[in-house]
């Protein structure tokens, strides 16, 4: 295990402390810290990892180490003079629950104890608050300080500590008797008028077991900022093509899983696409869009745990993915195959249902809806869903107890709908090729049965292209242009479609995103909202996210100058093309890309904010997800050049430019990051090659860190720490992991590579000024030495090349 800690001052300033870690050779194995905190008695919370145990109270936290050997050792970190009024309480309860069965006395067991993801402390001085959360291999803590509230009260006791000391580098040794743990010196820094200002900060030791916090002046008023840094990124793909078009997180041990669909009927390697074991290992797929597949990481991103085809020897595609606490994962999307992997054999309907109509031109095609076991090796179900026309599923969500949630569009008269539902037959003609309705299933956790299944639209064409779920609230949001679309408890203002402004004789009216919200507190849901969401123009929604407060955060483009838009006062966001475009001539140039915030208290809509974000070009916004803080995550595309990117916080392969060949207007995939009310972003990057990449979607962990995937035809998309460092088909997925430093630290990396040529070349993350490389040849003499020469910038990477020594010869950057 890892640990690390920042201070987050109530005016913004940021503290933070680089990952601890053991250097003595026997030093006890901290092993992986899982994301949840298990309620224990006393007011306490526990941490297991392998071969470690971490405790937490109202006073403190203490480590329980083992050796291989079987011994232990042990530290408590003290917060020396403690305020008497503490209090301790878990945060973001999770949906595991932990039973303990021990010994042979039913009256001493445990059941159904309680997880959470965070541990919060409040008063643990006064004015001071401490919360404690995990990251895989990572335990953090912040101290969140009110204004005014001086650092210098905070004392860290290390109890049970040998002796604790500084190392020249001005990281905390903490002695103990299984070796030294390291904590890194810490970094603080603020930014003034757009500049990142250095705060000078150093621990300092009070006695032989007790440090505390030094610090320069600093200014209160000044933002918080937070750097990302760019974890991992992989290619991933097989000898043809592969898009990625879901991801989600294990809300339990932080494996990553993908969706898609692929034509690769194996690695380039030799390697076969589908893992050995996989619950299908060969392509059958047909010749349109291949078969869909299904893979999972571990938490690194290096290590493939499956990878499965999914589908029959037609065209199959997965679109929608969600993962329960036990690793089973939810797929839907759409297959035009008869032999489809039904089952069981009395699944819900185990037979396609569509059928070919040449008159209506309408394609047989069916959505489905399939769970995997957490191996990837089993079906738990797997079923069609549709009628006779043509039918997709986008979307899927979950509740607690497993029901899939399954939004997307349906051409059928005859889609299957339970009585309870809100709308029962299809609103459209259907004499068209253009006219469909959206749907909203519920498949029974058993997957035998419909809990409830409804249309959704008017009389034009409606499709639901994403749904979310959170506290007995599912949310859903597409787009449609019918006039007449169910709307309720609406948006005030959004009465009708376009505003009764525009109108396409051919599509009957340009597009609006639409977002409805039910109640799912009982089997039968019932609507509590549904408006219409855009402006005079083309405005879709693509994504979907909601917090349990009952706020829906919905993403998608818009080409509207008078889209909903209040993010006026983000100087990063106040160059929206599309906002500020009078000439309609442009608007085949442009569509930018939107983050909405729709509250609902009970009996009214009102949008929380409204973001607009892109240059001229086309920005799509294609995925939101929200962290535990309520900052809001987007991934998406954009082909313009002057997308608003937060040039002051990024480095290594995070990109304040658009890499893609510019002359040909391609794009590449994008994240931005708002704080809670959108009132200044965390982020905002591009992420990509010189070819074509497409952020699709996105997920977020408890920690913050975002997961995006997406499409990359790029040679030279950026990878780290790959499973996959190279393009192997026309077009492979990608998977990148955007991390925020603990307390934004610059992140520095330093590694050594062999040039081909005589010397050694150093690279590292670009820093902000005020670093040196330094040298020596001997670590007990702490006599460092300045290497004189200047490093080149390229690509965010400082590289400097030095000659060949004969002796050992130690680097590092130093902070002057």
């Amino acid at each position: 295990m890892k640990s690390s800690c920042k201070i987050i001052f109530g005016a913004g300033l940021v503290l933070g402390l680089a990952s601890s870690s053991l250097l003595a050779q026997n030093a006890a194995a901290f092993g992986n810290l899982p994301l949840w905190f298990e309620a224990g008695q006393h007011g306490t919370f526990t941490a297991h990892g392998n071969d470690s145990e971490f405790v937490i109270s109202a006073d403190g936290a203490g480590f329980i180490l083992k050796k291989s050997n079987g011994e232990t050792a042990s530290c408590t970190l003290q917060f020396a003079g403690t305020s008497p009024a503490t209090k301790i309480s878990g945060e973001q309860m999770l949906a595991g629950k932990i039973s303990h069965f021990s010994g042979n006395q039913p009256e001493q067991w445990l059941t159904g104890v309680p997880t959470f993801a965070r541990v919060r402390v409040d008063n643990i001085y006064p004015g001071i608050n401490v919360v404690y959360y995990g990251n895989q291999k990572n335990l953090e803590y912040d101290f969140n300080l009110a204004a005014g509230v001086s650092p210098s009260v905070i004392a860290l006791h290390f109890a049970g500590a040998e002796k604790i000391s500084l190392d020249p580098q001005g990281g905390l040794v903490i002695q103990i008797n299984a070796g030294e743990i390291l904590q890194h010196a810490p970094v603080a820094y603020q930014m003034i008028h757009g500049s990142r200002q250095e705060v000078a900060t150093a621990y300092k030791i009070l006695d032989t077991h007790t440090a505390a916090f030094a610090l320069g002046d600093y200014d209160h008023s000044q933002p918080l900022v937070i750097d990302p840094v760019l974890a991992y990124s992989t290619f991933y793909g097989g000898n043809y093509g592969e898009t990625a078009s879901a991801i989600a997180v294990n809300p339990v041990d932080g494996s990553i899983y993908v969706a898609g669909q692929t034509f690769s009927t194996k690695a380039t390697n030799g390697i076969p696409f589908g893992t050995p074991g996989a619950y299908q290992t060969n392509y059958q797929g047909g010749k349109l869009t291949g078969d869909a597949f299904v893979a999972r990481f571990d938490s690194t991103g290096s290590n493939l745990i499956y990878a499965t085809y999914l589908g029959g020897s037609g065209n199959d595609g997965a679109l929608g993915l969600a993962v329960d606490a036990g690793g089973n994962a939810y797929v839907c999307g759409y297959t035009d195959s008869t032999n489809f992997p039904p089952y069981p054999t009395n699944v819900l309907y185990p037979h396609i249902r569509s059928l070919y109509d040449n008159g209506a031109k309408t394609y047989a095609v069916d959505a489905f809806v399939t769970k995997l076991n957490p191996a990837g090796n089993a079906l738990v179900y797997s079923t069609y869903l549709g009628g006779n026309s043509m039918d997709a599923a986008y979307g899927i969500a979950l509740d607690p107890v497993g029901n899939a949630y399954v939004t997307g569009y349906t051409y059928s008269t005859n889609f299957p709908y339970t009585p309870d539902a809100f709308q029962t037959h299809l609103a459209c003609s259907n004499t068209v090729y253009v006219n469909a309705n959206a749907f909203v299933s519920v498949v029974a956790a058993n997957g035998g049965s419909l809990s409830y299944s409804t249309y959704l639209g008017g009389t034009n064409f409606d499709v639901g292209n994403a749904i979310a779920f959170n506290n007995n609230r599912v949310f859903v949001a597409g787009y449609t242009i019918s006039t007449n679309f169910p709307i309720t408890n609406f948006l005030a203002g959004f009465t009708a479609l376009n505003g009764n402004t525009n109108y396409n004789k051919k599509l009957n009216g340009y597009p609006d995103a639409f977002v409805t919200a039910f109640d799912a507190s009982t089997p039968s849901l019932s609507m509590l909202y549904s408006t219409f969401l855009g402006g005079t123009n083309n405005d879709v929604a693509t994504g979907i996210a909601a917090d349990a407060a009952g706020s829906a955060y919905v993403v998608g483009f818009t080409t509207s100058t008078n889209f909903p838009y209040t993010t006026t006062n983000v100087p990063d966001l106040s160059a929206a093309f599309v906002h500020t475009n009078n000439n309609a001539k442009h608007y085949v140039l442009a569509t930018n890309g939107f983050l909405t915030k729709i509250t609902w208290d009970g009996s009214q809509t009102a949008i929380g904010y409204s973001a607009m974000f892109g240059g001229k070009g086309v920005n799509v916004a294609n995925g939101v997800a929200l962290d535990p803080a309520g900052n809001a995550y987007v991934v998406g595309s954009a082909t313009c050049t002057n997308f608003p990117v937060t040039t002051n916080n990024l480095s290594g392969y995070l990109s304040a430019t658009n890499s893609s060949k510019k002359d040909k207007g391609w794009s590449d995939a994008f994240v931005i990051a708002f704080n809670p009310d959108a009132t200044a972003l965390l982020y905002s990057t591009y992420l990509g090659g010189v070819e074509r990449d497409y952020g699709n979607a996105i997920a977020v962990d408890p920690a913050g860190n975002a997961y995006v995937a997406g499409q990359t035809r790029s040679t030279n998309f950026p990878s780290m720490d790959a499973y996959q460092p190279h393009r192997s088909g026309t077009n492979d997925m990608f998977i990148a992991k955007i991390s925020q430093t603990a307390g934004g630290s610059p992140a520095l990396i330093i590694t050594t590579q062999n040039t081909g040529q005589p010397g050694v070349t150093l690279k590292w993350q670009r820093a902000p000024a005020g670093y040196s490389v330094e040298s020596l040849t001997d670590l007990t003499s702490g006599n460092w030495q300045v290497v004189p020469q200047s490093p080149a910038y390229t690509n965010g990477w400082y590289e400097l090349t030095l000659p060949v020594t004969n002796g050992v010869q130690f680097f590092r950057l130093h902070q002057f």
